[in-house]
């Protein structure tokens, strides 16, 4: 089961049924809308909180609240969020949520407009992780999924009238399945979303931080930055990152190493932001199970980001700067700019004072780099250790 069905089952609601981008009335798949502008800050977000740990978050450097919680007052939670001075990222008042397969298109135009109008709402949040299994469905096909990618569109295009860009997350172990890049990739390809997520929990679900694939290795969130922003277009990306054992039946914890080297890994690939997945459910739910060394963890990489987002993101257009990604390669070749050996990733960022680069060490292990590119020679770093600077002599400190 995945994070949305336990989190369904957890609060007794039942699972969408979906229809298909083949019903959907000729000429919808070819409509052009303008993209809607890039967040214009780096955003550090946490998934479904409810207003009584909003201040808590905010404490802990979080500068956007992801969907309302289950059973949640949309209007309390909302009030809250802005007196919190916290960004919000939900769905809109005004949708259609009635009978057993809601259509979610926008049945009360005041209402929904009047959310077009609120300022510290970032985004209309999209349905959640659309190809999980339907009930009965019995592979992630057009045919068995929850919601397809033909009523998404219908659904986004009715939405993108208010001008408002649209956020949609999807299941990263999906975006990274190579049989599934059909389906997965028309998800992407909508020209009515804006903004695009993927929640990988390769700790929590017993898996492995990282992943060979497309003749590279990075951590499973880089993987499905680089897959979703090539289908997509290079739309704005973000990750989800687990910070929870969600299930004792399976997986671990999650380290703050760990954490550490998903959250860069995710910065080198591209993100704009970083939402954090806090919830526990079992042996019994909460919203927040954070344990208190990932606390620490998560708010020095808030700090970090702080201190690099006008490096990190362009303030007047919205979004990243340009950027390059070094990928890591298990056999590099001597070509400039081809990659890095592993296990070192690293991006470097175009400014006005020169190339800013991170570089991570996405192994447990320690290991040293030598990059006569950028003038790096046999520098040590400690297990997943993240470097960040201009220079080599930045680069080398510590």
């Amino acid at each position: 089961m995945h994070r949305r069905n336990f989190f369904l089952a957890a609060m007794g609601l039942p699972f969408a049924v979906a229809l298909g981008r083949k019903w959907i009335r000729p000429g919808l798949a070819e409509t052009i809308r303008p993209t809607s502008p890039s967040p214009l800050f780096f955003v550090k977000g946490v998934y479904q909180q409810p207003a009584d740990k909003m201040a808590i978050w905010k404490a802990r450097g979080v500068n956007t609240i992801f969907t309302v919680n289950g059973g949640g007052d949309v209007g309390v939670w909302t009030d809250e969020a802005i007196r919190q001075d916290l960004y919000m990222v939900r769905e809109p008042r005004g949708i259609d949520y009635t009978g057993q397969k809601p259509s979610l298109l926008v049945v009360d135009r005041a209402a929904f407009e009047k959310d077009v109008g609120e300022p510290r709402l970032l985004a209309f949040a999209l349905i959640d992780e659309p190809s999980n299994l339907k009930p009965g469905g019995t592979g992630i096909t057009y045919e068995g999924v929850t919601w397809r990618p033909g009523e998404i569109d219908a659904i986004a295009r009715d939405w993108s009238l208010g001008k408002k860009p649209l956020w949609i997350n999807h299941v990263g172990n999906h975006v990274n399945n190579k049989y599934l890049e059909k389906i997965m990739s028309d998800y992407a390809d909508s020209s009515f979303i804006d903004w695009l997520s993927h929640d990988c929990y390769p700790i929590a679900d017993g898996g492995d931080l990282l992943l060979d694939l497309d003749g590279y290795t990075s951590s499973q969130q880089g993987h499905a930055i680089d897959r979703l922003s090539r289908w997509s277009g290079g739309k704005p990306q973000f990750s989800i990152i687990g910070l929870t054992q969600f299930d004792n039946a399976h997986g671990r914890q999650t380290t703050p190493s760990e954490f550490r080297a998903q959250a860069w890994s995710s910065v080198i690939h591209g993100a704009i932001g970083v939402i954090y997945f806090t919830f526990m459910f079992r042996p019994e739910f909460s919203y927040d199970a954070t344990p208190p060394e990932l606390v620490s963890e998560l708010e020095r990489f808030n700090s970090d980001i702080d201190a690099i987002e006008h490096i990190l993101v362009d303030t007047l257009k919205g979004g990243r700067r340009p950027f390059s990604v070094l990928k890591s390669l298990r056999e590099p070749d001597d070509t400039p700019g081809s990659g890095l050996p592993f296990p070192f990733e690293a991006c470097a960022i175009r400014t006005d004072e020169g190339e800013y680069k991170i570089i991570q060490n996405l192994s447990n292990e320690r290991a040293q780099l030598t990059y006569e590119p950028w003038g790096l020679f046999q520098i040590g770093f400690d297990p997943y250790q993240c470097r960040r600077g201009y220079s080599a002599a930045e680069l080398s400190i510590g």
